[in-house]
């Protein structure tokens, strides 16, 4: 089970509760990894596991709410599941009409110290904010951090300026097509993505770069007709 060890938001959020730029802190509070015994004098860089519980503390308003819900809409992929709402645009009132705007969750694996990056990014259609739920393009990814992709140099500005979601998804794969040790994988489907988280996110079912340097992965199509004709031979078996 991975731990949640850093977060990063960026232009994200009501006007009210503006993440700009700000990455929330975790990491290195808890146990040491794989719950070893550390001697009382011993000086020997350990790495520790990230807070196992935390406060925030925030004045009304201050956006406690607007953090948690941004949080789960990447553990929990799709808008119908908003964290203390049963409204289903909420996602949509927190990307502004030119805003290419990031939510990125650290984790790390409590055993081996591995980290993983799970990440969504959002931008309105040709930058005009709409009734229209489809208009709000989502992204979702995950990845395994090097020292030259991680939470904090994930290409996501040049300069001051953001960088369009096209042009992130762009550098990303890049990027994965000169180290593969990342195990970049992209979708824009909720059903894609919850299978990935399933079957450990990253590893069993990576994107592979093409010469256009899209994601490919397989078809939505193809998983479900192979489900139905693994039922269509259960039933048969059961019958026979």
């Amino acid at each position: 089970m991975y731990e949640l060890s850093r977060v990063r938001f960026r232009t994200v959020g009501p006007a009210g509760a503006r993440f700009h730029d700000v990455t929330l802190d975790l990491s290195g509070a808890g146990r040491p990894v794989g719950a070893e015994q550390v001697a009382l004098f011993d000086t020997t860089a350990t790495t520790h596991r990230p807070s196992p519980a935390s406060l925030i503390l925030l004045e009304n308003g201050g956006g406690k709410s607007v953090l948690l819900k941004l949080v789960f809409s990447v553990v929990l992929p799709g808008r119908r599941h908003t964290v203390g709402t049963t409204n289903t645009r909420v996602v949509e009132k927190f990307v502004m009409p030119k805003d290419v705007s990031h939510i990125v969750l650290e984790w790390m694996n409590p055993l081996t110290g591995e980290l993983l990056l799970t990440g969504k990014v959002l931008a309105w259609r040709n930058q005009i904010a709409s009734e229209v739920s489809d208009n709000l393009r989502e992204r979702w990814y995950c990845l395994r951090p090097s020292d030259e992709i991680n939470l904090d140099t994930l290409p996501m500005a040049v300069g001051t300026k953001s960088c369009t979601l096209d042009t992130y998804r762009d550098e990303l794969q890049e990027a994965y097509a000169a180290d593969q040790s990342l195990a970049l994988y992209w979708t824009r489907h909720q059903s894609d993505w919850t299978g990935a988280k399933r079957t450990s996110p990253c590893r069993k079912r990576p994107s592979t770069p093409c010469a256009r340097g899209r994601s490919s992965a397989t078809p939505t199509g193809c998983t479900r007709r192979c489900g139905r004709l693994r039922r269509t031979r259960r039933c048969l078996q059961r019958r026979s």
